[in-house]
């Protein structure tokens, strides 16, 4: 019921929004490599970036289907940087939750911490990145 319950808010509720739009196709087209790394089972995110138009701009989705533990354990990071072939150092992660900012400081990347979808826009990762 969960999962149905989750689709049902994904498809109502998950639409294509400039402000990621722009912040994701910015960072690819500087270079950086992006993933996604979610503690919902694979179909819910890949059906979430794709309702949001986002799928296009990653490199790499990660669920909680492809680590043996979730967040707060910082193994989905640690497996998202080494599939990318990155340090923890050279790895800025935007989190809004506990569990998730756990989860990054354990992995050793950098930390953007975000209170909701919104502050997840260019100018704040760009701003970190520049601060790091």
């Amino acid at each position: 019921m969960k999962q149905q319950y989750t689709m049902e808010i994904v498809h109502t509720e998950c639409k294509p929004q400039f402000i990621h739009e722009y912040a994701l196709s910015r960072l690819k087209s500087e270079g950086y490599k992006i993933a996604v790394c979610s503690n919902s089972i694979r179909n819910t995110v890949t059906t979430m970036m794709d309702k949001a138009s986002l799928t296009g701009y990653i490199d790499l989705m990660i669920s909680n289907e492809d680590v043996t533990h979730g967040k707060p354990d910082p193994e989905m990071y640690k497996l998202a940087m080494k599939t990318l072939g990155l340090k923890p150092d050279e790895c800025l992660i935007v989190e809004d939750n506990e569990n998730g900012i756990k989860a990054a400081k354990g992995a050793g990347g950098n930390l953007l911490v975000v209170r909701d979808v919104y502050d997840t826009n260019y100018t704040n990762i760009s701003s970190r990145i520049k601060a790091l």
